[in-house]
């Protein structure tokens, strides 16, 4: 691990926990914007839900922050390299806490990616050429990769041995990372009209914003600073092999 790193990250607790703020207010944001295209903006339940959103920010901001603070502190020692009890449940628990959001940005990815792929083949075989011999491999581990390799980020930097036939990126740009925001904000939005399958009633918009708000901190994070850090290892590691 190099120790410039880690120092670099340590300067930066505060950055952690105004991400931690900014991912709630996104989150709130997202969940009312969502509602509203669902039933409408000038639905009264949506002018209530707002007016409760807004109230909340008294208490929810700090603990935002607070959470945020908590994900630096984590992302810092998986960046050590060290492992604990509490660093492994944590990871474990954060790969289905994002599975729900993430997995199915990857499911939609990998559709989009086989129509694509469909729609290259039709016109290749109109203009009477031959078919790309590579397939869609290529493609899919393009597409699926980084929500993937995001669910699964504690386990690569712990360095575990990841088996599959999708070959995940050692690392994520930021600026790739944040191309993905609005697909994250579409099934943010989407999720904002689904269904309990027990009860058949929509699932309840404070919890979700929860479970948003902890999505996006993360995410939020992960972009702006863990992923330049684990490039910038990288390339270093690099300089050092040649």
């Amino acid at each position: 691990m190099n120790p410039n790193l880690l120092a670099d990250l340590r300067r930066k607790p505060l950055a952690g926990a105004a991400l931690g703020g900014v991912g709630l207010v996104l989150a709130m944001l997202a969940i009312y914007v969502g509602t509203g295209l669902h039933d409408g903006f000038g639905d009264w339940d949506l002018h209530r839900l707002g007016r409760r959103l807004r109230r909340a920010l008294i208490w929810a901001l700090p603990l935002a922050v607070l959470g945020g603070l908590l994900l630096h502190a984590y992302y810092e020692r998986l960046l050590q390299g060290g492992v604990s009890g509490w660093v492994g449940l944590g990871s474990v628990l954060r790969a289905f806490a994002h599975f729900p959001l993430f997995g199915a940005l990857a499911l939609f990815a990998m559709m989009w990616c086989f129509i694509l792929a469909g729609w290259r083949l039709l016109a290749r075989l109109w203009r009477r050429r031959e078919p790309a011999p590579e397939g869609v491999d290529g493609s899919l581990q393009s597409w699926i990769g980084p929500p993937v390799w995001f669910i699964v980020l504690p386990f690569i930097m712990l360095k575990v041995p990841m088996e599959g036939d999708i070959e995940l990126p050692r690392t994520v740009s930021r600026r790739r990372l944040l191309h993905w925001l609005p697909a994250l904000f579409a099934l943010i939005f989407m999720y904002t009209d689904a269904v309990s399958e027990e009860t058949g009633d929509r699932i309840d918009p404070y919890w979700l914003t929860l479970a948003a708000s902890f999505w996006l901190i993360d995410y939020l994070i992960v972009a702006f600073q863990v992923a330049p850090e684990l490039r910038a290892r990288r390339r270093r590691e690099s300089s050092a092999d040649s």
